[in-house]
Order: structure tokens, then sequence, then C-alpha cells
């Protein structure tokens, strides 16, 4: 009985409320929910509520109003103008655009080293950075290198960090690709030469994602990080032997030194207002959420603190990559079956959405092309492939077995994409997961910057539903690959629009460091003034919905972002330029005025501030810069 008054009453609400509401005079969306907090009016809002792989946006408003963290309407200057009260704060928008936050897909945002040192977070803690051009070949940059780390040691007391980076040297064409295969194979700077140069001072000597340190390094690795440092790194450098005999080690040693031995006496709230700055100036860039693995457990610390503070002005949709911090092998490769499936804890601030590796087919030029592109033995041998029993391979099947998902896999070579997806047919087949199941999950590779169009990964691309997050800026690598590869891998670099017209969902990553640019360059794919691929070039609305409409699929809230609409999030930005109509070349010029993250200001520019007589918000970018590109960050000179 009581359940049929219940309903009973609900009807009678449900037919009265529209009467009640017309008898107050109020607007519905005033009646049920109370007059906004703020509207912004004078404006094109773009809603891109239009799913489908064409150019329709969807709607196209004038004015919106937000209530707390939520849309409360889109409409008319006049009707959203009717959900104000002299509480209501008004944004004159005078014409300008206002498009959907922009949801960052694949950045890893956890503290700019620049930044880090302004704030006294330094890399090493207590030490040197020294930067060594390299020479005309392998023995004339080791004499260069040996040189400068004798005459740093000499000034130095002992346990102080010495770190060596090397740059190229294109007089002498000796390009980083060059000095990347010296150091990834341990030919410039073995341990035992280090341990000879510096006994008493830890040394790293660095080219992008590999380096060699000496005994004093790695004995504090074994100390700080894991006593299981040198069997871990074994496993993860597998194309290489005796890794700890030369003393290489790869990305996630890296990455281990720099939190758990140089932080680990930094404040936990030091540590986490550098992610914090860093996250606003990506903010400044019309960013409202981003997604990125998290690979140690520090960082899982620091992003932490800044959640439960409330202080982080980005929302986060985190991918777990703890298994990268060096630990016993063994236990890795059980880490997810143990944890049990964390998949879609948190809020709309921070939240977990799968199991990711950085560490599967790494990035040019460890690049997996395998069968799909010839090159000369030294080419080949450097490429990450990974096989059955590898950790990687082994730590990712038990976690999809183990109800997971996988996002956030580097699947950058075509090759590496098609062993990702034998990996996970392995893995269904073990724990009996059906094609739907697999859908279900919303699997995702990453960059794809030479994943080209092999028809058996596309097939299978879009039978399972992956989702390809691409980095666009990186084609301007394509030289690279040219030089190592030969003309013919230019077809392989990020056909997108081919993977659309395939009904593969696409969307885009490093908009954080330059959403104009990351746009210009899908829709112009120029590189030093020439096209690559033109018949892959996208109009500008399927670009931006690779980072907006569709994206929202990837970071699974769907329901929640990636549009404006009612009850939606309040997460939006307004641009000083019309993203749809500008000439082309302004494209990369395009600066956000305002970001708002679910109804909150988070980056106000200051020329606009004034117009609205209000303060700034958030980071500005100094006067006359122009804003970021992030294409440069993929340029190896």
């Amino acid at each position: 009985m009581w359940k049929v008054r219940v309903g009973v009453a609900a009807w009678v609400l449900a037919v009265t409320a529209p009467l009640m509401q017309a008898q107050s005079g109020l607007p519905s969306e005033v009646a049920k929910y109370g007059y906004a907090d703020m509207i912004v009016v004078n404006g094109k809002v773009v809603s891109m509520d239009d799913d489908g792989f064409n150019t329709n946006v969807g709607h196209v408003y004038q004015a919106m109003a937000i209530k707390g963290t939520r849309i409360l309407g889109l409409g008319t200057n006049t009707h959203i103008r009717t959900l104000a009260d002299a509480n209501t704060k008004v944004i004159d928008l005078a014409g300008q655009t206002v498009i959907p936050g922009i949801i960052e897909t694949h950045s890893h945002l956890f503290g700019d080293e620049q930044m880090g040192n302004q704030m006294g977070v330094r890399s090493p803690d207590k030490g040197i950075n020294l930067l060594v051009q390299a020479g005309k070949d392998r023995e004339t940059t080791r004499l260069k290198v040996e040189n400068a780390i004798t005459d740093a040691v000499s000034k130095l007391p002992p346990g102080d960090w010495v770190r060596v980076g090397i740059t190229s040297n294109r007089q002498e064409n000796i390009t980083r690709n060059r000095v990347f295969d010296w150091v990834a194979r341990g030919e410039l700077e073995p341990k035992e030469r280090l341990d000879r140069l510096a006994p008493n001072n830890p040394v790293m000597v660095q080219q992008a994602s590999r380096a060699t340190m000496n005994e004093a390094g790695w004995e504090l690795a074994r100390k700080y990080i894991s006593p299981h440092f040198d069997e871990y790194l074994a496993e993860e450098i597998e194309d290489v032997s005796d890794v700890a005999k030369k003393g290489i080690i790869a990305v996630s040693g890296q990455v281990a030194i720099e939190w758990n031995i140089w932080y680990r006496n930094q404040p936990l709230s030091l540590l986490a207002e550098m992610i914090r700055r860093e996250h606003e100036m990506v903010a400044a860039n019309g960013v409202t959420t981003f997604s990125s693995r998290i690979h140690n457990p520090r960082i899982v610390d620091a992003i932490a603190l800044l959640h439960r503070e409330e202080q982080d002005p980005l929302r986060y949709a985190m991918l777990y990559e703890v298994h990268r911090k060096p630990n016993n092998p063994e236990f890795v490769r059980q880490f997810y079956t143990m944890t049990g499936n964390l998949m879609g804890m948190g809020d709309d601030r921070l939240w977990i959405t799968g199991v990711a590796s950085e560490l599967w087919d790494s990035s040019f030029p460890q690049v997996c092309l395998g069968p799909d592109m010839p090159a000369p033995p030294e080419i080949k041998v450097r490429e990450m492939c990974r096989e059955p029993g590898n950790l990687y391979w082994d730590t990712l099947r038990n976690a999809l077995e183990s109800g997971w998902r996988l996002a956030g896999i580097h699947g950058v070579g075509s090759d590496g994409v098609r062993r990702f997806i034998q990996m996970v047919e392995q893995a269904m087949k073990n724990a009996g997961l059906t094609v739907e199941d697999i859908r279900q999950r919303r699997l995702t590779i990453e960059h794809a910057e030479a994943l080209g169009t092999p028809p058996d990964v596309m097939a299978k691309l879009k039978e399972y539903g992956i989702i390809i997050s691409a980095g666009i800026p990186r084609l301007v690598r394509v030289n690279d690959y040219v030089q190592d590869y030969g003309p013919g891998v230019e077809k392989f670099m990020l056909p997108i629009k081919s993977w659309l017209d395939r009904g593969i969902r696409v969307v885009g990553q490093e908009a954080a460091t330059g959403l104009g640019s990351a746009i210009y360059q899908a829709t112009a794919r120029q590189v030093d003034g020439r096209v690559i691929l033109p018949e892959e070039r996208l109009d500008r609305v399927h670009a931006l919905k690779m980072w907006t409409t569709w994206a929202r699929y990837y970071v699974l809230k769907e329901d929640q972002m990636g549009t404006l609409e009612a009850g939606k999030l309040a997460d939006f930005a307004v641009l000083d330029r019309d993203i749809f109509t500008i000439p082309l070349e302004e494209i990369p010029k395009i600066r956000p005025q305002m970001t708002v993250m679910g109804g909150k200001v988070t980056h106000l520019e200051g020329g606009f501030a004034k117009k609205l007589g209000l303060e700034p918000v958030g980071f500005q970018f100094p006067e006359g810069d122009e804003p970021w590109n992030a294409a440069d960050r993929y340029r190896f000179d």
C-alpha cells in the first residue's frame, strides 16, 4: 500500500508541477532549480552535440545559464536573461565563441621541471644538470661527455648527482636518434666507465627514454626504489643483455629516480602545488579534463591531496600504471589480479578509468613497425615489440582477464597495435570474454603516429571498438621516420581521415599545450611547409570533435561532459576567435579568454577581465607571447 501511495504522489506532482510553475510566473528551470548563478550572453555557444562523423556541430545558441556545477539552460539572450536575478553574475561575450571544455586524452601533467626548479623542487635535488652537444662520432661524443663529468665531479661534494643530457650536432649529421642508439644499448657510457669517472657521485647520462647510470646511482635505486631494481629493468629492457652490468635504465627507472630519490624529502604539499600550477597553465588553453596514466605512487599521493582539498583546476580521468615503479617482476605481473577491479571509482573530479602502459610500444625511435616496414638491422633492433612472456604483455593480459579496462596503451606503430590485439584475444580466450565484453570496455591505443591502415589491424580495431587517441602534433616527426625507414613510411603517418571513414572512433591529444596548434595540425598537416598526406586533412569540425564530442567516450563520461547540454557539467571555454570561420592560418593564434570547470572560473584572461570589470583568474600568458605550440615538443632538434 505504501508503494502505491508513493507512486500516486509522484504522479500527482508530475501532473500539477507545470500548473504550479505557470501560476507562479517563473520559467520552468527557475521553478525547479532556482535562479542561475551565472549567465553568458551575446555569444555563439556551440554545443558540439552532434555525435556523428560529419561536419554538423549540433545546436548553436546565443546564451547559456549555469547553476552550481551544471548547465541550467541554453537558448536566446531573451530566454536566458529570464533565468537570472539580481544575484546572478552576467558575462557579456560580445560575440565571442563558446565551445565545450577541451578533454585532453593523453598528457602527462605531473609538474613541469622548470616550474619545479623555480619552486625549489629540483631534479636532481643535490647536484648539477649538464647539457653536452654531440661530437662528430661516438668517440668524440664520449670524450666530451667524460670531460664534462670529470669537471663537474671535481667541484661537487661526494653524493651529489651529475645528470648529463646530449643534444644533436646537425653540422656533423649526428641526430638525437643516433645518440639515442648509443645510449640505449649502453655503448656510449657503460657503468664501468662512469664508475671510474665518478666513484663517489651518482651519475646519469640520458637521451630521451634511455640512460646509463653508475653503481653509485644503482645503489640508491636499490635502496629507495626497490631491491628488485635490477630484475625489473632486465625484463623491461629486453632488447639488451646484461642491463645491470651496463647500467642501462629506461623510463620507469628514470621516473622512479625522480619521484622516489630526488623528490623523497620534498613535502607532499609542495609537490601537489607544483602539479596544480601546471594544471592552471593547461586550463588557460581551454582544457577542463585530462586523462593520463599515473605511473608512481608518490604522484598518486600528490594528486589525491589536490583532490581532497578541491584545489585542482582540472578534472582527471586517471589510468593506473603503478606497475611501472620497479619491483619484483612476478609481483608486478599479478598486481592487478590482486587489487580488485577499481574501474569507475571516484567522482566527477577524479575517477579511475583503467590500466595503462606507456611501455607497450614505447615512442619513436622505438616504434614497433615489424614486418610492415623494412629497415636496416640497426633500426629494427631498437623496435620495442612485445611478445607473450614479456613483463608488460603478462601484466596487461592479467589485468584484462581480471575485469580491468586497458586504455592509455602506447600503440605507436602498426605491428605494436597488431600485437596488442593479439594479447587482447589471448585474454579473451583465457577468460571467456566475448567481443561485446571488449567493446563495452572501450579499450584505447595511444599516439598511433605510425599506425597506417593495415587491413588486418583496421578490421580488429573496428570489431572490438578500440578507440585511437591520436597525437597529431607528432606529425612533425615525419622527417625522422623517413631518415630511418625511407619515404615509404609516410603513408603510415596519422591517416586520421581514413580511420574515421572506416568507422573507428578517434580522439585528440596534445591540446594541453596549444589548442589552436593541435587543431591546425589536424586540418593543415604541414611540416616545414610540406603537406603530409593531403588526402588525410580534416575539416575543423571533425578536428574539434576529437577533443570534445568524441573524447567524452574515452573518459567514460559521455553523459556528463564533452557537449553543452542542459543538466551536464558546466565545462566550457570562451575563445578570442571563431574557430569555425577564421582563416586556417589564424587557428594557431587562438587563445581562450575564459575557461570554466563545473561553474567555477579557472582562467580569465587579463584583457577580457578588464572589460568585464573583474580581476584576472589563473595563469596569464606574458604579454606578447604566442600560444604554446604543442608540435614543437616533438621535434628532435
